[in-house]
């Protein structure tokens, strides 16, 4: 019960921060999403991006219980009350896409994806021998890679929402591509992870 309500409160604190975002980009904005990794925690402001602000929400994540719980209970709740609702796609993302909100919270840090950079990121030890020697390179190149694939199909103005630990990567596939990620004073703390997250406007430099 707890838990629940912390997850409900940070999601209507990250939707309300999210719309306040969202509506100052232009008209001829895309209109659509992507939300990487997204589940339980994100479900608030995933609904009020496609439901409330009337966006295309494409949302991606791995092939687990949890995702396939969400989606067969926003399938029954489709169905009884005939509200469109949004899907999880396990198939890998898209690359040749254009959209103008790029959701990545706590991905790149997920201790089963991203082991290696997960014990890196929180400075936590290894004490079980997981990670083999070079996986941390391994990793942080999938990611550097992954990171500036997403960041390239970003339309500008565009808004990217990202933890900490993640932002390095997208500094560098900012760079790369010749875009600026507006650094905001304030963010938030994740509903489950307790990962803190910004939201940042991305322009061109």
């Amino acid at each position: 019960g707890e838990q629940r309500d912390a997850i409900r409160e940070a999601g209507l604190f990250m939707a309300a921060d999210l719309q306040d975002a969202l509506v100052t980009l232009p008209d001829d904005s895309p209109g659509q999403s992507l939300w990487v990794g997204a589940a339980v925690a994100e479900l608030v402001p995933i609904l009020t991006d496609h439901l409330v602000l009337g966006r295309t929400v494409r949302w991606h994540n791995i092939e687990c219980a949890e995702t396939t719980e969400l989606n067969r209970a926003l399938e029954v709740v489709e169905r009884e009350t005939g509200v469109d609702l949004p899907r999880i796609n396990t198939q890998p993302c898209p690359t040749q896409n254009r959209y103008d909100l790029l959701w990545m919270v706590s991905v790149l840090t997920d201790p089963d994806a991203f082991p290696a950079l997960h014990f890196h990121c929180y400075e936590r030890e290894d004490t079980e021998g997981i990670v083999r020697p070079r996986q941390l390179d391994e990793e942080g190149e999938r990611a550097e890679e992954w990171t500036r694939d997403l960041l390239g199909q970003l339309a500008l103005p565009g808004v990217l929402v990202t933890t900490d630990e993640e932002f390095g990567f997208f500094k560098a596939a900012a760079v790369a591509s010749s875009r600026s990620l507006v650094v905001p004073q304030q963010g938030r703390l994740s509903g489950i992870v307790g990962d803190l997250v910004r939201i940042y406007p991305v322009v061109e430099s």
